[in-house]
């Protein structure tokens, strides 16, 4: 596994939130985007992340946290299912998952159960972050592009 630790930059983010199994998280994305597109918030800088609050080995589908997240430059006026808050960056453990997203659980797997414990690195507690570097709308599920961020202490 191929992984490099990074620093980074602190940014502002506008997000939704999923309560379901994380294969359902496509329904936050479409309410962000089809408040991002008509706002005008996407530019060629906007960057598309999914954040995992939980294991889904340990909590029930049902219960599992996920946010759809977009960077933006400032908070502006929004409905009230959209919110923002700020990423505040820091060093992070970088890999890059090619492929379908029904096949990212067995990446993180590898990542936290193979790469760590031999990393003399140490989980920060916070949430993973996923960065999806293209669009799955026009993407075939082989050529997606994801990379996975853990956060360390």
């Amino acid at each position: 596994m191929d992984v490099q630790i990074w620093k980074l930059d602190a940014a502002k983010m506008a997000y939704t939130e999923h309560l379901g199994p994380y294969e359902e998280v496509g329904k936050a994305w479409e309410k962000l985007c089809a408040w991002a597109g008509p706002a005008g918030i996407f530019s060629p800088k906007t960057k598309f992340f999914g954040v995992y609050y939980d294991d889904p080995r340990e909590v029930a589908p049902e219960n599992l946290r996920s946010e759809a997240c977009i960077t933006v430059e400032d908070v502006i006026d929004a409905p009230v299912e959209i919110k923002f808050k700020d990423f505040t960056g820091g060093r992070y453990a970088v890999t890059t998952h090619l492929g379908p997203y029904e096949k990212l659980g067995e990446s993180w797997l590898k990542f936290y159960e193979e790469w760590l414990p031999q990393s003399g690195e140490a989980h920060a507690e916070s949430p993973c972050y996923e960065q999806y570097l293209n669009d799955p709308t026009n993407t075939k599920p082989e050529h997606l592009v994801t990379l996975l961020l853990m956060p360390l202490k």
